[in-house]
C-alpha cells in the first residue's frame, strides 16, 4: 500500500526514510523520489507491506489517509492526502516496444492518494520533480499519527470535508486563498441552520400583519414579501448557533472581528496593508481550525496532544 501525500512544509530530517508503527503495522515514510532525503520534498509516500488482500491494504490506506488529515491539522503542518486521482502514467506498450521494459515488469501510475500494488519487484516508479519550502519538525506529525492510529475514521457528518479544506488552507501559499478557505468551512456549517417552528410561525404572523396594515401600499407589501421569503436565518446568526451548540460562545467576538475584517477586505470597504492581510490569514485559519477540531472532538475523536501546542485547550 502506497499513500502519496503533499505536506505544507518539508520535514526537518536528513534521513532518506523514517519507519514507524501505526495501528500495528510497520509504515515507511519516504520521498516520492527514490533515495531523496525527506527534507528536500513536500511530496512524501507512506508505504506499508504484508497485506493478505487488496481490500485489507486499501482499508488500511483509507484509514491512514483520514488520520493524516487530522494529524497534519493538529501539528499545524498541513497536508493534502488526495482523493486517489491519477496525476500521470506511462505508456507501457511504447517502452516495451523499445526494449526498455521487460514483459513481466509494470509501471505504477502516479497517484495522489492510495495506491495498492502486488508486493513484488516488478513495479517501476516514474521519477518526479518537486519544489522546496520551509522545514517542520517531523516528531509532531509522526506523534499525532501514532496517537490517531486505531481510531474510527472521521466521516463527512463529523467533519471530513472541513478538515480537508482547512488542510488546503494551511498549505496554500496565497494569503487571500487561506482566508477564503478557512471561513468557508464554518460558513458551510451555518448554512444548514433554519428557523424553528415557533420562529417560522412568528415570521408568517408578522408578514400577515404588515399585509393587513398595508392598505395597498406597495412598499409595505414588499416588506411583507421579504418576510415570507425568510426561509433561512442569516449567516451571522447561523454561525452564532453553531458556536453556541458546540460550547464555543467565547469565540463569537473573535469570529465577528475577523469576519468584519474579511468583509472589509473583499468588499473593498477598507484597504489592508500586506502585514494586516498576513495576520488576518493566520488568525482566520487558527480560529476556524479551533472550531472544527472542537466539533470533531465532541463527536468522539481523541485529538493528538500536539493540537494544544498550536490551538490551545480544545
Amino acid at each position: 500500500m502506497l499513500l502519496q501525500v503533499k505536506i505544507g512544509k518539508t520535514l526537518r530530517t536528513d534521513q532518506v526514510s523514517i519507519t514507524t508503527r501505526l495501528a500495528g503495522r510497520e509504515v515507511k515514510i519516504r520521498s516520492s523520489k527514490q533515495d531523496q532525503p525527506i527534507s528536500e520534498t513536500q511530496w512524501i509516500i507512506l508505504e506499508a507491506r504484508g497485506f493478505a488482500t487488496q481490500t485489507e491494504a486499501r482499508e488500511f490506506g483509507k484509514q491512514l489517509q483520514t488520520n493524516i488529515q487530522i494529524a497534519a491539522l493538529c501539528s499545524h503542518l498541513g497536508a493534502d492526502a488526495g482523493e486517489d486521482e491519477i496525476l500521470g502514467w506511462v505508456n507501457e506498450d511504447f517502452y516495451r516496444s523499445k526494449g526498455l521494459l521487460e514483459p513481466h515488469q509494470r509501471y505504477a501510475p502516479e497517484v495522489h492518494g492510495v495506491l495498492v500494488l502486488p508486493d513484488d519487484d516488478n513495479t517501476l516508479f516514474p521519477r518526479m520533480e518537486v519544489a522546496l519550502t520551509v522545514a517542520a519538525d517531523p516528531a509532531q506529525f509522526l506523534g499525532a499519527l501514532s496517537e490517531l492510529a486505531g481510531q474510527t475514521p472521521i466521516t463527512e457528518s463529523i467533519g471530513a470535508l472541513p478538515v480537508r479544506i482547512l488542510n488546503l488552507a494551511l498549505i496554500n501559499p496565497d494569503r487571500l486563498a487561506k482566508i477564503v478557505l478557512a471561513f468557508s468551512v464554518v460558513e458551510a456549517l451555518a448554512q444548514g441552520e433554519t428557523w424553528s417552528g415557533e420562529q417560522r410561525n412568528l415570521i408568517q404572523k408578522l408578514a400577515t400583519e404588515v399585509e393587513d396594515d398595508a392598505d395597498g401600499d406597495g412598499e409595505r407589501l414588499e416588506v411583507a414579501e421579504v418576510l415570507r421569503r425568510l426561509s433561512r436565518i442569516g449567516l451571522r446568526q447561523g454561525v452564532k448557533r453553531v458556536l453556541c451548540c458546540n460550547d464555543l460562545r467565547h469565540l463569537q467576538d473573535e469570529w465577528d472581528r475577523l469576519y468584519d475584517l474579511r468583509s472589509d477586505l473583499f468588499h473593498g470597504r477598507k484597504q489592508l496593508a500586506k502585514q494586516e492581510v498576513n495576520k488576518l490569514a493566520a488568525d482566520a485559519v487558527k480560529l476556524c481550525c479551533c472550531i472544527i477540531l472542537t466539533i470533531i472532538k465532541q463527536n468522539g475523536i481523541r485529538l493528538p496532544s500536539i493540537a494544544s501546542t498550536h490551538f490551545g485547550n480544545i
